[in-house]
């Protein structure tokens, strides 16, 4: 009695379709890639964050802080966004992102968006 193939794949090791092991097509790109690179503080916050100075301004001024991690910052020992630059400028890329993880809870994203906003700030205004 032989045995009968599961999974769809025929003789060779390549599933139906023409796609080899592993999920990726022909064309070597991984299924649902996007050849797209996202860009990091380029909202109208991070903007306007940029631009000004930080003297005075709340830590939810900053690019991808909002209310909710803005409120969380706070109830950590961060209400202005001078004591998060501060902090900021004491860590490495790597850690500040653990660190913005860790006391607000927030994404890699956002946490990645607050870092780029206040690098960037910093390099322009040069207030820090």
């Amino acid at each position: 009695m032989a045995k009968s193939r599961k999974c769809g794949k025929a003789k060779g090791g390549k599933a139906k379709g023409g796609k080899a092991k592993g999920g990726k097509a022909k064309g070597g790109k991984a299924k649902g890639a996007c050849s797209k690179d996202i860009e990091f503080g380029s909202s109208m916050k991070a903007k306007r964050f940029i631009c000004d100075k930080m003297a005075g301004k709340n830590v939810e001024a900053v690019g991808g802080i909002n209310g909710v991690l803005g409120k969380r910052l706070a109830c950590a020992g961060f209400e202005s966004a001078e004591k998060l630059s501060c902090q900021m400028r004491q860590m490495t890329k790597r850690k500040y992102l653990r660190f913005m993880m860790k006391k607000s809870g927030s994404n890699v994203r956002y946490a990645m968006d607050s870092y780029v906003s206040m690098k960037k700030h910093c390099d322009q205004v040069k207030d820090c």
